[in-house]
């Protein structure tokens, strides 16, 4: 159609072309009259056209030939006529192209339902639930360190509460010596033929008074309320619940160890083999 515009004259090209407009202009406005009597349609319902790569590349084209027909204008060949016919011909291609030239429609917007809304309403919740939980059990978990250092005491060796070394076996006192008093670990040392060395807790098992040596009776009395308690540590007789508690006492190596840590509590006075039964 191009081509035939072309070889007409001025005059008859530019009737044709304003013919061509008029009818353009005519089934715009009817095609728009027709949409406006058209039913409204949901908006949910609306899909976007789609553009296809088939309308792509025949759009390409047209654009291409436009362009070209427009520089064929603005720059007339070598050899073209004074008359201007070729420029012209150059003209209205270019106009006729334009005016058949369509713009594919812009997708209309769609909204989102209300399923969508609350599926990503729930993923933000579940996010921000997932992220406090972390750092609160995070939070948790370095406070329960903290409190477990602070609360764990931890005592250096040689001080109560820590380990004591006696040295070696050979250095303990003979199994016939009287007790050893071992001040800065609060304990007895007594070397004994049966059961070996013992570390025998200073305080009284009644109300935590310090017991003391009574050589002369060959045991251990508390000043404060009576009790009475064999050179091992067991219970003769006196308001006292129990023996005498013990510390932890080990042989590594050929020396001997008091772990002051760790205390275990004497045998119900009831048990003990050297309580005396009243006649």
């Amino acid at each position: 159609m191009a081509d035939k515009i072309a070889d007409l004259s001025g005059d008859e090209r530019a009737k044709r072309v304003a013919e061509l407009k008029a009818k353009m202009q005519a089934a715009a406005q009817k095609a728009k009259a027709a949409a406006e009597h058209a039913p409204e349609q949901p908006a949910a319902q609306v899909k976007p056209r789609s553009v296809s790569a088939a309308e792509v590349v025949q759009e390409s084209p047209r654009q291409e030939v436009v362009a070209e027909a427009v520089k064929e204008e603005s720059a007339p060949a070598k050899g073209s006529s004074t008359n201007g016919s070729s420029g012209n011909g150059a003209a209205a291609k270019a106009e006729v192209l334009a005016a058949e030239t369509v713009a594919a429609p812009v997708p209309a917007f769609v909204e989102e339902s209300p399923e969508e809304k609350a599926r990503k309403e729930m993923n933000r919740r579940e996010f921000l639930t997932y992220a406090w939980g972390g750092l609160l059990g995070l939070v948790t978990l370095q406070s329960a360190v903290g409190l477990f250092f602070f609360m764990m005491p931890r005592f250096k060796e040689g001080e109560f509460g820590g380990v004591f070394r006696m040295g070696p076996e050979s250095a303990l006192p003979a199994t016939d010596a009287p007790p050893r008093p071992e001040t800065a670990g609060k304990f007895w040392l007594v070397n004994t033929a049966e059961e070996g060395p013992l570390a025998l807790y200073m305080v009284c098992t009644h109300l935590g008074c310090l017991y003391k040596w009574e050589q002369a009776n060959n045991r251990f009395e508390c000043p404060c309320h009576g009790s009475k308690f064999t050179r091992e540590g067991y219970y003769i007789e006196g308001p006292a619940p129990r023996s005498l508690d013990r510390f932890e006492i080990t042989v590594e190596d050929g020396e001997v160890l008091v772990n002051t840590g760790r205390r275990i509590l004497g045998a119900p006075a009831t048990e003990s083999p050297a309580r005396v039964i009243p006649a």
